[in-house]
């Protein structure tokens, strides 16, 4: 057989390299959208003057304070990454002061096959008059810093506010929330493996708590084992003394204007929503699932996030309190909208 002309052959090579490329392209996408990374909608700002007339709610006085004290126990305990000693200690907290309160607390320990790390889910449930669910949520657990490539990566981290302040306030908050009368059933989960492995974010090794729950719920929820959960509030990074949330564009537009007609009502929209910026959180596999979630994180701007200065001195009572009275004063809102 005689060989293709120099220009066929060279039309022929372009045509292969670019069939390889779009496959390779095809196969990217499809495993970023297996790992969450593709189908997350990035939405547009919602706009804060059409606000919901909403009833502000006032945190019992010293909740605050309660939620700062939570705080300095849980940096106590140092690093609470997986295999470090802090890791099983605030797990151990976590479960202790939900029984001290009354409440049943359960753990979700698995090993995760492709890391080969052990992970750790805590969660505990407030009835309410209907099964469906609201789900307060927050990670426990800190970043990483150590084994990294880089020597400005590896640093003594304890993590106060980026991870510690969502526990802590998830805790204070037990007895207001038991107080109320609601109509849905309100589950606390605290989240493990949130963190990317890689010291810079990387989906695929990240979320590992939030994926595991969503799953499992999905599994439970389709065998009639589980009521369905109406909506999701994430809190990650609620402690800062100049406190700022900011509005998360991959959450639920709905639940981000419930969010800002709260925080309206309560008089503290001078720490809500002054910047709109996407954030990848635990909230994302909630919303690939279908269901509605928000993220209240102040992540744009923080000067502490992820340095070895995210410290207790960097925290304040008073923005714990007001992030508490802002998830008080969505709670009812939420329930008229999603609680069927």
């Amino acid at each position: 057989m005689s060989s293709p002309p120099s220009r066929t052959r060279a039309a022929l090579l372009l045509g292969l390299i670019v069939g390889v490329a779009g496959l390779a392209l095809v196969l990217q996408q499809a495993a970023s959208k297996r790992d969450g990374a593709v189908g997350l909608v990035h939405g547009r700002p919602i706009d804060r003057k059409a606000t919901l007339e909403l009833a502000p709610a006032r945190a019992p006085d010293g909740l605050g304070e309660r939620a700062l004290r939570h705080c300095e126990a849980l940096v106590g305990f140092g690093p609470r990454y997986f295999g470090q000693p802090g890791w099983s200690q605030q797990l151990t907290y976590i479960v202790e002061q939900l029984q001290v309160q009354g409440l049943e607390a359960t753990r979700d320990t698995w090993t995760d096959r492709r890391e080969r790390i052990t992970f750790s889910n805590v969660r505990a449930t407030i009835p309410g008059r209907r099964a469906e669910r609201i789900v307060l949520a927050c990670h426990h657990d800190t970043k990483c810093t150590s084994g990294h490539p880089l020597p400005q990566q590896n640093f003594h981290f304890v993590g106060a506010n980026d991870g510690a302040s969502g526990v802590a306030l998830l805790l204070a908050l037990v007895p207001a929330l038991r107080a109320r009368s609601g109509a849905a059933t309100v589950e606390l989960v605290f989240f493990d493996g949130e963190e990317s492995l890689d010291f810079d974010w990387n989906e695929r090794r990240a979320l590992f708590g939030s994926r595991r729950y969503v799953q499992r719920h999905l599994d439970a929820e389709a065998r009639g084992e589980a009521a369905p959960i109406a909506a999701v509030v994430l809190l990650d990074m609620v402690g800062r003394e100049e406190l700022h949330i900011q509005e998360e564009l991959y959450s639920t537009a709905e639940l981000r204007r419930i969010c800002w007609s709260a925080a309206t009502a309560c008089g503290h929209e001078g720490s809500f929503f002054r910047v709109a910026e996407g954030a990848q959180d635990d909230h994302a596999p909630f919303l690939l699932a279908g269901i509605p979630a928000v993220d209240l994180i102040d992540l744009r701007g923080n000067p502490y996030w992820h340095t070895p200065l995210d410290t207790l001195e960097t925290l304040s009572a008073q923005s714990l309190q007001k992030v508490a009275e802002v998830v008080l004063t969505m709670l009812p809102a939420i329930e008229q909208r999603y609680v069927r």
